[in-house]
């Protein structure tokens, strides 16, 4: 009798077992070298992308946006997307194949149906921190539609990440320190009586061409140039023409197409009135020169405008 009772307890629990593993989906990589591939790098001058492969699952894409204060993220994509609300913790723990393992929470987000998880900078670096330490990071939510209510958990493998990171934070070094509204209307300075930009002037349009370079969009250029500085009106109408080409110069040497380029004219005295130039004023003609650039919304680069919102900050176990 007692004999058959241990052998009925070791068969419930074994089912008990059977039960509990089965109560979640997990999708890891491969504990070999083969990991080391599903860390990849995508790189521009406008966005770098540190993205890890979650077999059978979908792939996560950390990426920094270029401007002048770096915008960073981090965005799931699941194959069979989110199907249901829900919430997905980011857990730090040691890899699978430590024996022992605790677990910390970094942080959580909220789910939508139809939506990619978002996850804002400051988790997205906890997690990259973590990553880094040589930890692992599981991604639980529950989707009844997809999992019957189960545990869903794709997960992060540190396995081939320092190269992948490394990489990453490079890319980050070359990206453009500025975007469109930084520049759509750029106000420049020249030297005295010349057609030369102030040093600070100079590096403000070096700024604007390099971003020129990566969009598309742009469908018109408006230079207008300015000259106060020669005693003689005419005199100033010349240098404010040798200003104007010096800039038009500058947008073609780069490859922009001098059809979209307009100088606008100028007046003996080298000041449209307000009626015919509604952004001139005292404070306009006096830096000497403006820039301002049109776009086709339809063209624009989405990556060059991404808004960031902090997802996720302070809802770990340690904020």
């Amino acid at each position: 009798m007692k004999r058959r009772f241990f052998t009925n307890l070791f068969i419930l629990l074994n089912i008990f077992v059977s039960t509990a593993a089965f109560s979640q989906i997990r999708y890891e990589a491969p504990i070999d070298p083969s990991a080391k591939k599903l860390w990849s790098n995508d790189s521009s001058r406008v966005k770098c992308s540190l993205i890890f492969d979650i077999p059978s699952y979908g792939f996560a894409s950390f990426v920094t946006y270029s401007g002048r204060n770096l915008r960073s993220a981090m965005i799931i994509v699941p194959k069979l997307g989110i199907r249901e609300p829900s919430v997905m913790r980011f857990i730090s723990t040691k890899p699978s194949w430590h024996s022992h393992a605790n677990e910390t929470l970094l942080g959580k987000i909220d789910l939508y149906e139809g939506f990619r998880p978002y996850i804002g900078p400051t988790l997205s670096w906890k997690i990259l921190s973590s990553l880094s330490d040589g930890n692992q990071i599981l991604m639980p939510y529950t989707d009844k539609k997809l999992a019957n209510g189960q545990n869903i958990i794709p997960s992060l493998s540190p396995i081939g990440f320092d190269d992948a990171f490394k990489k990453y934070l490079s890319c980050q070094e070359q990206l453009i320190r500025v975007n469109f509204n930084d520049i759509k209307m750029t106000p420049l300075v020249f030297r005295l009586k010349t057609d030369e930009l102030t040093a600070k002037s100079q590096r403000i349009l070096n700024e604007q061409l390099e971003y020129l370079k990566h969009d598309p969009s742009i469908i018109k250029i408006s230079i207008r140039a300015y000259a106060y500085d020669m005693e003689k009106a005419p005199e100033n109408v010349s240098l404010a023409h040798d200003r104007a080409e010096m800039l038009k110069k500058a947008y073609t040497s780069i490859g922009i197409k001098e059809d979209i380029i307009e100088i606008v004219p100028f007046n003996s005295l080298t000041l449209n009135t307000k009626e015919s130039n509604p952004v001139a004023d005292t404070s306009v003609t006096a830096r000497n020169a403006l820039i301002t650039l049109d776009r086709d919304n339809a063209m624009i680069n989405k990556d060059m405008e991404v808004n960031v919102p902090d997802v996720g900050a302070n809802t770990g176990e340690n904020d």
